[in-house]
């Protein structure tokens, strides 16, 4: 009995894994949803439609409050 519910059990394990094998059944196609928007992606081959990032005028105080942190984490 024993035996019998082995074989049965090994043949459905293996029925059911031949139906996961990629074939003509399990391939769609998938086209993307937004693939020739040119609002999100743009004219392909042109200039980026990003805006270029804006940083405001650094007058001194970042670069010595980077200094004090530094030489406080990293006594010389």
């Amino acid at each position: 009995m024993k035996q019998i519910l082995i074989c049965a059990l090994s043949i459905g394990l293996i029925i059911g894994l031949t139906r996961c094998i990629p074939g003509e059944h399990n391939t769609a196609p998938n086209k993307g949803v937004n693939l020739d928007s040119e609002r999100i992606y743009g004219i392909k081959g042109g200039e980026p439609l990003q805006l270029k990032n804006k940083y405001p005028d650094d007058d001194g105080t970042v670069a010595e409050r980077v200094e004090k942190i530094r030489n406080k984490m990293f006594p010389k």
